[in-house]
């Protein structure tokens, strides 16, 4: 006579626990490109089970060679997914040992493109705004570049005000989705500026296919006025500076570069400042590039 535990095997519990259910393709440079998935096999007693076999499929991308196919003494089994196209996934996953019931899990990825919003502020807030001639927004505007290029943000005519002159922008979204904003300040006709914003965007040539720089996150910037500051996750450094000040010294350094420095001098007037400084000299960028806003 077959006994009870015969009869009715016992049951394996899978749980599932992912770590960046959304990611970016592996094909480009933004974090995360890889979808971290935890197996956790346990019997009917909530007790670990080692030494399961696990399994997984999925449909678009394609599972890590080093993802665990057996259950440690946790009951533990860790794995990797990554892909080279974007789209929704499903990886399914089968634990599987000998004198269990086997169980069946699913987690659920979502692969999307890499794509770096802009957004554009007026003060006042109003006036027209091109992206590369295009009118994108009157007063305020919000972007999405999904390909890496040289874009240039240009106002239009307001009575009464001095409009910014164009801002030339480095954005590679295949290395950074970082938002990347910009205030056009409209300047009254009757003002007398004290101040004005300096905004330093450091960057750096590594994308030979385009060879549009993407931004240098940690950065060091020195004014030759004596201020200082790090660049942002998006690559700028920005600053509050005498008008009429000139000519005026800046230096970035390279975060993780040693010694390696990138300068400009630039003269200051009554309107803001956008300066970029490429360290991408030796990788085919340009070495400095300065536009008033």
């Amino acid at each position: 006579m077959a006994s009870a535990d015969q009869k009715h095997p016992p049951k394996l519990i899978t749980s599932v626990k992912t770590v960046n259910a959304k990611i970016f393709p592996a094909t480009k440079y933004v974090d995360p490109r890889v979808c971290n998935i935890v197996v956790v096999a346990t019997d009917e007693n909530g007790l670990p089970v080692e030494g399961c076999s696990v399994s997984y499929s999925c449909q678009i991308g394609q599972m890590d060679k080093h993802s665990y196919t057996t259950t440690d003494r946790n009951g533990l089994a860790l794995a990797s997914y990554y892909s080279y196209k974007t789209g929704k996934d499903v990886v399914k996953i089968k634990v599987t040992k000998d004198g269990y019931v086997p169980a069946e899990a699913e987690a659920e990825v979502e692969v999307v493109a890499t794509a770096t919003p802009l957004k554009v502020v007026n003060t006042p807030q109003k006036g027209e705004i091109f992206l590369n001639g295009q009118k994108i927004g009157e007063g305020f505007a919000e972007y999405v570049i999904s390909s890496p290029g040289i874009y240039f943000v240009s106002w239009g005519e307001l009575e009464g005000y001095e409009p910014p002159s164009p801002v030339k922008l480095y954005i590679n979204p295949d290395f950074s989705v970082e938002p990347v904003s910009i205030e056009g300040k409209y300047v009254s006709l009757n003002e007398k500026r004290e101040f004005v914003d300096l905004s330093v965007f450091v960057c750096i040539t590594f994308d030979d296919s385009s060879g549009v720089p993407n931004p240098v996150p940690d950065a060091p910037v020195t004014l030759g006025d004596g201020q200082t500051a790090v660049t942002d996750k998006s690559g700028f450094a920005k600053f509050k500076v005498k008008a009429n000040y000139g000519p005026l010294k800046i230096r970035a350094k390279h975060p993780n570069l040693y010694e390696y420095y990138q300068e400009a001098e630039v003269n200051i007037g009554t309107k803001d400042v956008h300066v970029n400084l490429d360290f991408g000299i030796f990788f085919g960028g340009e070495a400095v590039v300065g536009l008033e806003i």
